[in-house]
């Protein structure tokens, strides 16, 4: 691309955000693909205020997107199965239920957070005073961060019957949730999840592998 063709694309990319989305900046235009299409850094198309797909004219039309009303070929097909047509998809080959962005590659989420000293008593759902003064510190986090919401995931060893473990990994989180709902946290912000045994993160057949097993996680739901 010249440095005609690349200034008008900068000032192109500029006025779509900026006149017709309200937005204080402008995209990133240094990483767009350079297509016929304007695109931001995932490969969505800038539309303006009346949905119309921006292009750039001085670029031959060389690609096809259904959102913009193009007719996309039949023949352009999904081999992945991950939703985004194989022209677009910069990541093929992705495993079949891998949740992907727009250009067909895998989102990275973040891992889940173990809240190390959070126990109970033995064969039960209540909180011991180690686990409690530890939920205060999480209270206080989720109280930093008011627009960030969790699930909180139950876990436990292999020893005992799936149906009860199962039930005791449930009872534990929402043991949880009702403690960091005590100390101010909306309940609507906290989700909770029991899954037993039945992810595990070490061995069950060691005292020390069946320790790390049952825990208790959160995960952001969002950022």
């Amino acid at each position: 691309m010249n440095t005609l063709q690349s200034g008008y694309r900068r000032v192109l990319v500029g006025v779509a955000v900026l006149g017709l989305f309200g937005c204080a900046t402008s995209p990133d235009t240094d990483k767009a693909d350079g297509g016929y299409y304007v695109t931001n850094p995932d490969g969505e198309v800038y539309k303006d205020a009346a949905g119309n797909c921006w292009h750039d004219p001085n670029v031959e039309k060389n690609e096809m997107r259904a959102e913009c009303g193009d007719q996309v070929a039949q023949t352009d097909g999904d081999d992945d199965g991950d939703g985004v047509p194989n022209s677009r998809d910069r990541c093929p080959g992705t495993p079949m239920g891998t949740e992907v962005d727009a250009r067909g590659c895998p989102i990275e989420k973040q891992a889940p957070i173990v809240l190390k000293g959070v126990t109970f008593e033995f064969d039960s759902a209540r909180l011991t005073s180690q686990a409690e003064g530890r939920l205060d510190n999480v209270a206080e986090a989720l109280q930093s961060s008011a627009s960030m919401s969790v699930r909180v995931s139950g876990h436990t060893d292999s020893i005992g019957s799936d149906s009860y473990n199962k039930q005791l990994s449930q009872d534990r989180a929402d043991s949880v949730k009702r403690y960091l709902v005590d100390q101010g946290i909306e309940s609507t912000r906290l989700t909770t999840m029991g899954y037993g045994e039945s992810r595990p993160v070490a061995s069950n057949d060691t005292a020390a592998g069946r320790a790390q097993n049952r825990r208790v996680e959160l995960d952001v739901m969002n950022p």
